[in-house]
């Protein structure tokens, strides 16, 4: 497995106060006075060798909590470039950063670097506010009395002896036509004069 160096160049984060970082440092690897300046000097020093992944990001999680960043690369690489003397910055100065940029290994890193800082908000005064003992009632509002439906003339039937075709309207039966003026004896009558009519010829 591929292990890291971390280096640490005196790097602070934005916002940062100097004094609260050198402190918390100190107080992170026992040192003071020469020794825990060196560390701020700018130039790289190497504070672990060949560690995993894991203990990278924990490393790099203690140096963000006291205000400061380190630098993680592959075990063996080249260290990091020496911080500028001066903190000011020039176009030459800004597009040689741009050039030099490279990946962090895996697992390394945090967005948080990119992060700007977030101030809490100021929690609201709840010391008037006090908590009831279990079982009392909250909310005194007199509850709405359930309405009175009449369910008298309703009855269930029987399972199994209903359909569902039993809630269907019945549509109404069309009229009867009006037969009145028909007659079948009429007109069987009318039929045999025709025939007899049709059996004669004129001599």
């Amino acid at each position: 497995m591929t292990g890291f160096d971390i280096y640490f160049l005196g790097q602070l984060m934005d916002g940062a106060s100097p004094d609260a970082a050198r402190s918390a440092i100190g107080q992170m690897f026992r040192l003071e006075g020469a020794d825990l300046e060196r560390l701020f000097s700018g130039k790289p020093v190497r504070i672990k060798k060949g560690v995993d992944a894991d203990t990278a990001g924990r490393y790099r999680a203690a140096f963000r909590k006291a205000g400061a960043l380190i630098e993680v690369v592959p075990e063996g690489s080249p260290q990091p470039a020496p911080l500028p003397a001066t903190p000011e910055r020039t176009a030459s100065t800004e597009q040689t950063a741009e050039s030099s940029l490279q990946l962090l290994p895996p697992r390394t890193g945090s967005l948080e670097d990119c992060a700007p800082a977030v101030q809490p908000r100021e929690i609201p005064d709840i010391s008037w506010m006090a908590l009831d003992l279990p079982g009392v009632t909250l909310d005194e509002t007199t509850p709405t009395p359930p309405a009175a439906i009449d369910t008298a003339d309703l009855s269930m039937s029987s399972p199994g002896g209903y359909s569902l075709e039993d809630c269907v309207a019945g549509q109404p039966a069309p009229p009867a036509p009006d037969t009145s003026h028909l007659s079948i004896q009429e007109r069987a009558q009318e039929r045999e004069e025709e025939k007899t009519k049709g059996g004669h010829s004129d001599p």
